[in-house]
C-alpha cells in the first residue's frame, strides 16, 4: 500500500496503525493531515478485514494540537468555528462513529485537540515518557475540540475542570490513576503492548464488538431506563446471529476441556 504524506498507513494482521505525520510541529493538525485522517479512519471502518484501529505520531511526539500558523491568525467566530467543525470535529466523529475498536498510542506529548482526539478513541496506551495537557486556557481559549464534553465523562467534571481551567501538565502515571489513560507502560514497550491490546480485540466476535460500542455510546446520554431498553434491543439482535452460536459452541468446548476462566 503507498504510503500518504500526513498519515502513515501500517497493517498488522487486522489491525491499521494510523501514524499522523508533520514531525517538524509535533505533529500539529493542519487541514490535509485532518481531512487525511478522518478519510482513513471510515475507510477502515468500512473494511472488513480491519478488526481494530491503533492512533499514534510520528517521532516522539502524539500530537501538540492544533497548528496556529496554519490557522493563519483567523480571529473570526465564524472562520474558525467552521474549520473546527469540518476538519477537527470531523475526526473526533470519525473515530466515535467507527464501528471497530479505536486506541490511541500515546507516544509522546498529547496537547490540546491532540488530547481530545486520543480521548475520542475508546481505549489510550501511553509510554510512560508521555505529557498530557488541555492547554487551550493558556491562549485564551476553551476547549472547542471536544474535550468539554469527552475528559468529564472519562475521569469526572471535577478532575475535568481542574485540568481545563490549570492546563496543568499531567504524566503517565497520573493519567492511569485518574483514568485518562486505560494503561501506561515503557516507552520501549509501547508499539508491542499496543498492538498486543488491539489483537485481543481482533480475537473477539467483531458484530459483538461494534455493537458493544455502539450500546456504550448510545447509553452514555441515556437514562436508566433507556439504557435497559437499548441494551435489551442489542442483545436480541446478536442472540440470533451466527456470531453468537459460533461464541457459545467454542465456549462449551473449553468448559468442558477445563480451559474456562483462564484467560486472561
Amino acid at each position: 500500500m503507498p504510503e500518504i504524506t500526513d498519515v502513515g498507513i501500517q497493517r498488522e494482521g487486522g489491525v491499521t496503525v494510523l501514524e499522523m505525520r508533520n514531525p517538524g510541529k509535533k505533529n500539529a493538525f493542519d487541514q490535509h493531515l485532518l481531512d487525511t485522517l478522518t478519510a482513513e479512519l471510515i475507510r477502515a471502518g468500512q473494511d472488513d478485514a480491519v478488526r481494530a484501529v491503533i492512533l499514534t505520531g510520528a517521532g516522539d511526539a502524539f500530537c501538540a494540537g492544533g497548528d496556529v500558523s496554519a490557522m493563519g491568525g483567523d480571529t473570526d467566530a465564524t472562520g474558525h468555528l467552521r474549520y473546527l467543525t469540518e476538519h477537527i470535529h470531523a475526526v473526533a466523529r470519525a473515530l466515535m462513529d467507527c464501528p471497530k475498536p479505536t486506541i490511541a498510542m500515546i507516544n509522546g506529548p498529547a496537547v490540546g485537540a491532540g488530547l481530545d482526539i486520543a480521548l475520542a478513541c475508546d481505549l489510550r496506551v501511553a509510554a510512560r515518557s508521555a505529557v498530557l495537557r488541555e492547554g487551550y486556557i493558556r491562549v485564551g481559549l476553551s476547549a472547542g475540540d471536544g474535550g468539554a464534553w469527552l475528559l468529564p465523562r472519562v475521569v469526572g467534571r471535577g478532575r475535568a475542570l481542574e485540568l481545563l481551567l490549570t492546563a496543568r501538565g499531567v504524566s503517565a502515571d497520573e493519567a492511569e490513576r485518574i483514568g485518562l489513560v486505560t494503561l501506561t507502560v515503557p516507552d520501549a514497550s509501547l508499539r508491542e503492548r499496543t498492538l498486543a491490546l488491539a489483537r485481543r480485540l481482533q480475537e473477539m466476535p467483531p458484530n459483538a464488538v461494534t455493537a458493544m460500542k455502539r450500546l456504550v455510546n448510545d447509553c452514555a446520554e441515556a437514562s436508566f431506563s433507556t439504557g435497559l431498553s437499548l441494551s435489551a434491543q442489542s442483545v436480541a439482535v446478536l442472540q440470533s446471529s451466527h456470531e453468537h452460536a459460533q461464541a457459545l459452541q467454542h465456549a462449551r468446548a473449553r468448559r468442558l476441556t477445563g480451559n474456562a476462566g483462564r484467560e486472561s
